[in-house]
């Protein structure tokens, strides 16, 4: 990272950053024909130490599931808190963010629990009451759950 003063490596203010955040985009690598690929998605984590596993949900089919099975490999970014500082003279405007961004690799969730574990860090992400959530059997055995194990991590924010 260029700006060293703006990188943040600290997990714990990450996982904060990740928890403010609402939308994850989840970026596919291209094939020499075809152009990356990137989609912006709901998404819940779940962090296991310093260990963090971002859950999607979807359909079974579609561009994210036929790149993720060519290629596993995936990269990630979120923001939060983005304000615009206007300043003069005007190329000293800014915008004033914290973000995470990552590598990982995705997998499909077949193990019910988990699936159940993933949904429910999806669903707490967007609803802070604490959980309770209740599922539709059928519709959870159809609904297609994506899990990409973050193995590469790093925050940045330009708050000030």
């Amino acid at each position: 990272m260029r700006r060293k003063d703006r990188e943040i490596r600290d997990k714990k203010e990450i996982q904060n950053i990740m928890e403010a955040c609402q939308v994850c985009s989840l970026a596919f690598s291209g094939t020499q024909e075809e152009y990356p690929y990137v989609i912006p998605l709901n998404f819940g984590v779940i962090w296991d130490g310093d260990q963090a596993a971002l859950y999607f949900h979807g359909a079974g089919e579609g561009t994210k599931t036929e790149r993720m099975r060519r290629d596993e490999r995936a990269a990630f970014c979120m923001y939060a808190g983005e304000e615009l500082a206007l300043k003069q003279p005007a190329c000293r405007s800014t915008m004033l963010y914290a973000s995470v961004c990552g590598t990982g690799r995705l997998s499909v969730v077949r193990d019910m629990e988990e699936k159940r574990r993933g949904l429910d860090a999806l669903m707490r992400q967007y609803d802070r009451t604490g959980g309770g959530f209740e599922y539709d059997g059928d519709a959870l055995e159809r609904i297609t759950v994506l899990r990409l194990l973050v193995e590469e991590v790093c925050g940045k924010s330009n708050r000030g």
